[in-house]
C-alpha cells in the first residue's frame, strides 16, 4: 500500500491520536507556518507548532519544525513511508522524541525517551492505557514492530536534498534571506522597457 492509503487507513483508526501526538487536521483551510512548504501536504499536527507533511511524488513523512529548528532544518524526513515512520512512534510512544532528533547526539536521545518513561502526572495511567491500545492497534493494522529511529533518521536527514523544497515569500522574509523567486522574476524582466507611443491627428492636418 502506499503512503498515502495507509494515512487514509491510519486516522480511520479509533486510536488516542491526542497520546500519540499526531492529530489529524480538521479545518477547510489547514494552518501553514512560515516555514511549511508551499508544496506540502499536510499530514498531521504533533505539539507545539511541529507538523508532519508530504512532498510531490514522494513516499516519504517529513517533519516540520518551526519552534526548535532553524534554517536548514526547519523540514527534514523522519521516515522514508509512512510504515516506517509509524515504527518509529511505536518505539518512541509518539512523535515528539522523533522531531527532536535532528537536534541530538544518541546520548541525549536517550536520556529524552528515559524521561518521557519516567515522567508521570495524576491520572497519567488511563492516559498511558490508552496510547499503548492505540500503539497496539497500529502495530496490529499495519503489521510493524517498534524500529529504532535514531541512526535511520540521522541517515535520512544527511542525504536529504532540501532543493526540493518550495517556500513562501514569508519564509525568507522572516529570515532575512535573499528570496530566489524575487530573483528568478526580476530576471524575466526584458532589459529594455520602451515607452508606449501611440499616433494620432489633430484636426487642423486633415485637408
Amino acid at each position: 500500500m502506499s503512503t498515502r492509503k495507509d494515512i487514509q487507513t491510519f486516522f480511520s483508526l479509533p486510536l488516542d491520536f491526542s497520546m500519540l501526538e499526531l492529530e489529524p487536521e480538521t479545518g477547510e483551510d489547514p494552518v501553514r507556518y512560515f516555514c511549511t512548504p508551499e508544496n506540502a501536504e499536510l499530514l498531521g499536527w504533533g505539539s507545539s507548532g511541529t507538523h508532519f507533511v508530504l512532498l510531490p511524488g514522494d513516499e516519504a513523512v517529513y517533519c516540520v519544525e518551526p519552534e526548535l529548528a532553524g534554517e536548514g532544518t526547519f523540514v527534514l524526513p523522519v521516515g522514508a513511508d509512512f510504515r516506517e515512520f509509524l515504527s518509529h512512534v511505536l518505539f518512541c510512544k509518539c512523535t515528539s522524541p522523533l522531531a527532536q532528533i535532528f537536534m541530538m547526539d544518541e546520548a541525549r536521545f536517550r536520556k529524552l525517551l528515559a524521561d518521557n518513561a519516567a515522567n508521570t502526572w495524576p491520572g497519567c495511567e488511563e492516559d498511558f492505557k490508552r496510547r499503548d491500545v492505540s500503539l497496539a492497534a497500529v502495530a496490529e493494522t499495519f503489521g510493524i514492530q517498534p524500529r529504532d529511529p535514531f541512526q535511520r533518521v540521522k541517515a535520512l536527514q544527511a542525504i536529504f536534498d532540501p532543493s526540493v523544497l518550495v517556500f513562501s515569500d514569508e519564509y525568507y522574509d522572516t529570515l532575512g534571506l535573499e528570496n530566489p523567486k524575487r530573483e528568478k522574476r526580476k530576471q524575466k524582466k526584458p532589459l529594455f522597457e520602451f515607452p508606449t507611443v501611440t499616433f494620432g491627428f489633430h484636426k487642423e492636418d486633415t485637408p
